[in-house]
């Protein structure tokens, strides 16, 4: 990542600013191990099992739910700085895959930082996830290349489980 000028736009400190503009992007998003850029906040990690009614003869004081098919909610990151361009390229592959063959589906990791590029607490892994909605970008520049500043990305998943190593 690169690092983003103060508000004076000559990369002078003013008073009251934080050294590290990445300190409240505590979430760091990896895209098939490819770091793609730090984000405030994350919804979306829900799973929900159905259930299946089977009425069994002759008992008719209830009916059995027994366990049916797991659904997962979309992930949902928002208010996102990255200065690569993999997600959008990613987004433009979904819209128009290049051959009939090609695989849009990734793998997501998202990790809970205590600050940017910092500890590590916790993370998820998003099996096969592609995204499906792009809020955004505002542009900025500190004049060592474009920052991006993203509001939302949406990603359908097959599921998800925690990062190994997180506690």
């Amino acid at each position: 990542m690169v690092s983003l000028m103060s508000a004076n736009g000559r990369g002078q400190k003013t008073g009251g600013e934080d050294e590290n503009p990445y300190r409240q992007l505590n979430y760091a998003v990896e895209v098939d191990d490819v770091e793609v850029g730090g984000f405030q906040r994350v919804s979306g990690l829900a799973a929900r099992m159905e259930t299946v009614e089977y009425r069994e003869g002759g008992t008719n004081g209830h009916v059995h739910q027994l366990p049916g098919q797991f659904t997962h909610s979309n992930l949902i990151l928002e208010r996102g700085l990255t200065n690569r361009t993999v997600l959008w390229n990613w987004l433009q592959d979904v819209r128009a895959p290049s051959t009939a063959n090609e695989d849009i589906r990734r793998n997501v990791r998202v990790k809970l930082q205590t600050g940017y590029k910092e500890k590590q607490m916790w993370g998820w892994e998003f099996r096969d996830a592609y995204p499906v909605q792009w809020d955004g970008p505002d542009l900025a520049s500190d004049g060592s290349g474009p920052i991006v500043a993203v509001q939302s990305v949406e990603f359908v998943h097959d599921g998800f489980t925690k990062l190994q190593g997180t506690p």
